[in-house]
């Protein structure tokens, strides 16, 4: 094939072969440039998080995970607030917290999850079990768990929504009186303590408003939020019990560490737009109720957006964590990536030029939207750039007379490493790098197989007039790695 592109450019008038030939260079470089900037936004949040924490004196974990080497640590919050909930036995006021949990035929999960929520650390809760099932997740509820004084289940006749239409079901059935819904699906194996470090950030270590822990309120006393535009407090998705089963759990493992250490973290430094991750946030019922939950097969996502359109923040924090786990296989990850891609660029497409214009959403904000925006289209770009640069660099070695072919190369190199440096950076931070090295490997692997998957999905949320189904990610219930 390439024989045969050099004859015909070889008989082409030179002028028709320089133009084209041009084109190829300059869409190549168009193309790096793209993923320059990301990278250079990576290689940002990496050095931000490094030069922030040693500023604190101390790391972002002690070792709590036996397997990877995670932990939540001591210190000083993010933004000011709270790092964790270290200190939750000062927290006096305890408001009613629902708890909700999306199913949807997870017989294998089912009774872990059950009995983790059901055991919290704390006294003012209810459970509601969204129920979607359709195989013998419905009958060990109903046997198990109907019964429990604290779980509610909410069915419904069909699954329109999937996820957002359960969820919103089990708002209608929340107690009136929860102030907070928290939300876990159905892989997490939740702390007993989470709900009070949730607490912790919404309203400052003991209730005080001021997020600094001085002071003290009494039980009856309702204190002051932190911010009234807070809205969510999003927790760190652990991705450790199964890191150890294959290469691909390990991939993921280190890809989520870049991930939610250091790329979210940053975010939450500068004050940037963040996301709901779908689990392991804690949300206001006032709030929620106020807005509900939308039918997006990127529910969290569009949910997200709507918030920052009303003028309320999400707030992420990494001290948070609830252990879960990993996607096993290549198809079931391919699966949930075209329906993350696909409901996030639907979602980017339409709510754009809402989001560009509001007044409610501070520059730094719209920047990051902006950032989002691509997110997935990287895909796209990836393989467009990638065969521009083939065909310029490799197959016709022609090059921009401007620039130097060191230039070129530097610029690959540079692009496709900072991922890989985000991720080792985020192990560092969580004390893992020696337990999950070879899970760097697997990552950039599992990177490149994913490319055509959600270029693909991208493009179909981007054209398309409507989403997808939602196809649900396999939960098996192997654990591989100690959590303490």
């Amino acid at each position: 094939m390439d024989f045969l592109l050099l004859d015909l450019f070889a008989q082409a008038p030179d002028a028709g072969t320089s133009s084209v030939l041009k084109f190829f260079a300059l869409a190549a470089l168009f193309f790096g440039g793209i993923f320059f900037l990301y990278a250079l936004k990576y290689y940002m949040s990496i050095a931000l998080i490094l030069i922030a924490n040693a500023s604190r004196g101390n790391g972002y974990g002690n070792g709590r995970h036996k397997g990877n080497g995670n932990g939540n640590g001591n210190g000083n919050g993010l933004r000011g607030i709270p790092r964790n909930g270290d200190d939750h036995d000062a927290f006096h006021y305890k408001p009613f917290i629902s708890v909700h949990l999306p199913l949807y035929n997870e017989k294998s999960v089912v009774d872990r999850l059950l009995q983790s929520v059901t055991s919290f650390d704390y006294e003012n809760f209810e459970v509601i079990v969204a129920d979607d099932s359709s195989d013998e997740t419905s009958d060990i509820l109903d046997q198990r768990w109907a019964n429990h004084p604290r779980v509610k289940i909410s069915r419904r006749h069909d699954r329109n929504g999937f996820k957002g239409g359960a969820l919103q079901k089990a708002l209608e059935v929340t107690d009136p009186r929860a102030e907070f819904i928290v939300v876990f699906d159905a892989d997490f194996i939740p702390p007993p303590d989470i709900l009070q470090q949730f607490l912790a950030y919404f309203f400052g270590v003991n209730g005080n408003g001021n997020g600094n822990g001085n002071g003290h309120n009494g039980e009856d006393e309702h204190p002051k939020l932190v911010d009234d535009r807070l809205a969510v407090v999003q927790g760190y998705q652990w991705h450790v019990l199964n890191a150890s089963e294959n290469w691909i759990t390990r991939g993921i493992r280190t890809e989520f560490a870049g991930s939610y250490v250091i790329e979210r973290s940053s975010q939450e430094l500068l004050g940037s737009m963040k996301m709901i991750a779908g689990s392991v946030f804690m949300i206001r019922a006032d709030v929620l109720r106020q807005y509900g939950w939308g039918t997006s097969i990127t529910e969290d996502w569009e949910l997200t957006i709507r918030l920052y359109l009303g003028g309320y923040k999400v707030l992420y924090t990494p001290f948070i964590q609830a252990p879960s786990e990993i996607v096993a296989t290549f198809k079931q990850l391919a699966l949930q990536r075209m329906r993350w891609a696909e409901g996030h660029t639907f979602n980017v497409k339409k709510y754009f030029l809402r989001v560009i214009t509001s007044p409610n959403l501070e520059t730094i904000e719209k920047l990051e939207w902006i950032y989002y925006a691509p997110y997935y289209l990287q895909s796209v770009f990836f393989v467009l750039g990638t065969g521009f640069w083939l065909l310029s660099e490799i197959v016709f070695r022609y090059r921009l007379p401007m620039l130097a072919a060191s230039i070129g190369w530097a610029l690959v190199f540079t692009n496709a490493l900072s991922l890989v440096f985000m991720n080792l950076a985020g192990l560092f931070m969580e004390r893992g790098v020696r337990r999950n090295w070879r899970g760097l490997l697997s990552f950039i692997l599992l990177t490149y197989l994913m490319v055509p998957y959600q270029a693909y999905a991208s493009l179909k949320g981007l054209i398309e007039p409507h989403e997808g189904g939602w196809h649900r990610t396999e939960k098996t219930g192997v654990i591989t790695d100690m959590v303490d």
